[in-house]
């Protein structure tokens, strides 16, 4: 299968990582053989977790990460101290697991929790350190979630709207580009592109910039935008009549759009 080229957003992601990290190396150095003996490497690494394909993902990994680190750390650096041998592991993974259930951590920060219940337990070297371990490690992740996601809203950063208003346009222009060739079962391709469109608008709705898409004119959109997909898809999968019925109702509903305002 050929490989496809990079987008401009997996481009924009690579050169982002690439500084970041160059600035991160530069801080690790600089802390000389105390960073290294505390394991600063986390720095580095907290910088590559931190930058994700979007802020908003990076931003609720940096947390999973943190929290869970902290978290993990804090049950089992108490634990240790009363029962310091492998039995520990199997403790350790089960009072993370139902403490932070109970707590409502979800599945990303409990993983986090448990794989640091682990390294604490299995790791001699860190076993020692105890809590102390999980401050370092903790302060310089912490260190390299910030410088990350720093440079993410320093280098090519794009409002939330604005992406929502890219992401509209990207998908019309993919359903006239479909409407102009000959269907070729690209149905898969077309929900795809809805379902980005549809997790970055319900981030939209879960933000302060809400407002923006409860307007009338805003709601009638993402019907028609919603409409065009249906029989964009439609169009895709049938034979026979019905591709010229399916692309005669999503060029209308594209039409509408055309006239209406506002964001879907």
């Amino acid at each position: 299968m050929a490989l496809r080229p990079p987008s401009a957003q997996q481009i924009r992601n690579a050169f982002q990582v690439g500084f970041a990290g160059f600035l991160a190396t530069g801080l690790y150095l600089t802390a000389g053989d105390e960073a290294l003996r505390v394991d600063a490497f986390y720095l580095v690494y907290g910088v590559a977790r931190s930058l994700l394909p979007t802020p908003e993902a990076s931003l609720k990994a940096a947390r999973a990460r943190v929290v869970g680190t902290v978290f993990g750390g804090f049950v089992v650096a108490m634990l240790i101290k009363a029962v310091s041998n492998w039995p520990a592991v199997g403790i350790g993974y089960v009072l993370v697991k139902l403490l932070g259930r109970r707590l409502g951590m979800d599945e990303a920060t409990l993983m986090n929790g448990v794989i640091m219940a682990l390294m604490l337990v299995a790791v001699p070297g860190y076993q020692e350190l105890g809590g102390l371990y999980v401050m370092y490690r903790t302060g310089w992740h912490l260190i390299g979630l910030m410088l990350g996601m720093a440079v993410e809203r320093l280098f090519w950063f794009s409002p939330l709207l604005k992406r929502l208003q890219r992401s509209e346009m990207a998908l019309i222009a993919l359903l006239e580009n479909l409407l102009k060739q000959a269907p070729a079962q690209r149905d898969l391709e077309l929900i795809g592109a809805y379902d980005s469109h549809c997790s970055l608008r319900s981030i939209v709705l879960r933000s302060g910039q809400a407002a923006m898409l409860s307007t009338p004119e805003s709601q009638q959109r993402q019907e028609w935008l919603e409409q065009a997909v249906r029989h964009g898809v439609a169009r895709q999968r049938v034979k026979g009549p019905l591709v010229s019925i399916d692309a005669d109702e999503c060029l209308e509903a594209l039409r509408q759009l055309k006239r209406n305002s506002g964001i879907a």
